[in-house]
């Protein structure tokens, strides 16, 4: 897909739009797949077809996501505004690939270098950071106040609105590592939401048949 696909960009002068392409190549993302640095560079993915998840990750802890980028976002802006870590330095919050699919890669040095230089691409950088927090608190708060049930429908309502489709690959495993439960837990909420003709699902396929209707399952009893 072309960069105009994702909203972010989209949201840039024309000129800036210009000089922001030029520094970025076209990549495939992979599910499952780790951003972060690549040899030496730390890149930022304007997306355009995957999404990334937020993920919590600790040795001996189970795994929780705190959020999902998606085609209007672009994943790993924060080594924007600050420097990027060193080399394999440990951080629980990872970039993980939920859904495969395509991006824009651009070294987060020369992203910063335009911002400092373009008023419209820092202020739209920081706005989206901002957001991105509003994001975060909203996903954890679900976390606290929602029965698997309704986190799972609350998950697959975001993950629909990220890819812009209700025709998602996502396994119950995957959904397990998100939502940070056992995989029966999964199993056993997806097939109550599967009763009420909300989804349907088979071998990691899965088709939202009502979203409007997943969203009303998201909302706490």
């Amino acid at each position: 897909m072309s960069l105009t696909h994702n909203g972010l960009f989209k949201q840039l002068p024309v000129e800036v739009q210009t000089l922001v392409q030029a520094a970025c190549e076209p990549v495939t993302l992979k599910a499952g797949q780790l951003l972060g640095r690549l040899d030496t560079e730390v890149r930022v993915y304007f997306l355009s077809g995957a999404t990334v998840a937020l993920v919590v990750e600790e040795p001996g802890h189970k795994s929780l996501a705190v959020g999902l980028l998606g085609a209007d976002d672009a994943a790993g802006l924060g080594h924007v505004v600050q420097d990027p870590p060193p080399p394999n330095s440990p951080s629980a919050l990872k970039l993980r690939v939920q859904t495969s699919g395509s991006a824009w890669a651009m070294s987060a040095i020369t992203l910063r270098e335009l911002a400092l230089q373009h008023p419209a691409l820092l202020a739209l950088i920081s706005r989206n950071l901002w957001q991105l927090v509003t994001h975060v608190a909203t996903v954890a708060a679900c976390v606290q106040t929602l029965d698997i049930h309704a986190r799972l429908a609350a998950w697959l309502a975001l993950s629909a609105q990220k890819a812009r489709t209700t025709e998602l690959h996502l396994t119950h495993e995957h959904l397990a590592h998100m939502l940070g439960v056992r995989r029966v837990s999964i199993t056993l909420a997806a097939g109550e939401l599967r009763e009420q003709g909300l989804l349907h699902y088979s071998r990691g396929q899965l088709r939202i048949l009502d979203l409007p209707g997943l969203t009303r399952a998201s909302k706490p009893a």
